[in-house]
């Protein structure tokens, strides 16, 4: 009797997490909507001056050297943030001159701490060449908004955010935004 009602206990359980964990087509887990909040709420501009994995300073001015860059912000400790970065390298090798990959390393603020050897550890076994930041005190703002990593935002060669972040490692999903961002120049250009 005892086993029947484990049985059918576990089954009313799964029944339960399965019917919450659904989403209705059009709807917006809490990760997606908290990352949009985050991104709408933030100032309309990203300005910064970080160190990056070479050593070398870095300011937003990076973002006028494309239309559009995508900014993922990952960490030493994100699997899901290293397993896709190499798939990034590889779309940044092919990348048309006017679109940028920067990294955004959450867990090292400085080229100091003890993650950024680790950092540098991590791009250098999966072959990263792209830019990659230490998310140094200007992106404090930011990091208390992002609900998990990898969160990858999209900014303007005015450093302004466009577009929703994407919370989670979805680089079909950066490209698509890319392309249809891109997409969207050429029209008003050719209006």
């Amino acid at each position: 009797m005892k086993k029947i009602w484990l049985f059918y206990l576990l089954l009313i359980l799964c029944f339960c997490i399965c019917a919450c964990s659904q989403k209705k087509e059009g709807e917006k887990t809490e990760q997606e909507s908290a990352a949009e909040e985050s991104a709408s709420s933030e100032d309309d501009t990203l300005k910064f001056s970080a160190v990056d994995l070479e050593g070398n300073m870095v300011t937003e001015n990076i973002f006028s050297d494309a239309d559009i860059t995508v900014v993922n912000f990952w960490a030493t400790f994100c699997g899901p943030c290293i397993n896709e970065m190499p798939e990034l390298e590889e779309w940044s090798e092919t990348m048309p001159d006017n679109v940028q990959i920067i990294g955004v390393i959450s867990d090292v603020s400085s080229e100091d701490s003890d993650e950024y050897a680790l950092a540098k550890e991590i791009a250098d076994k999966t072959g990263v060449t792209y830019v990659n930041l230490a998310a140094e005190k200007e992106f404090d703002a930011i990091l208390r908004k992002i609900v998990g990593v990898p969160t990858t935002y999209f900014v303007n060669r005015d450093g302004e955010f466009v577009g929703s972040p994407i919370v989670g490692a979805d680089v079909a999903g950066y490209k698509s935004f890319v392309e249809g961002y891109l997409d969207g120049l050429e029209s008003e250009s050719s209006e």
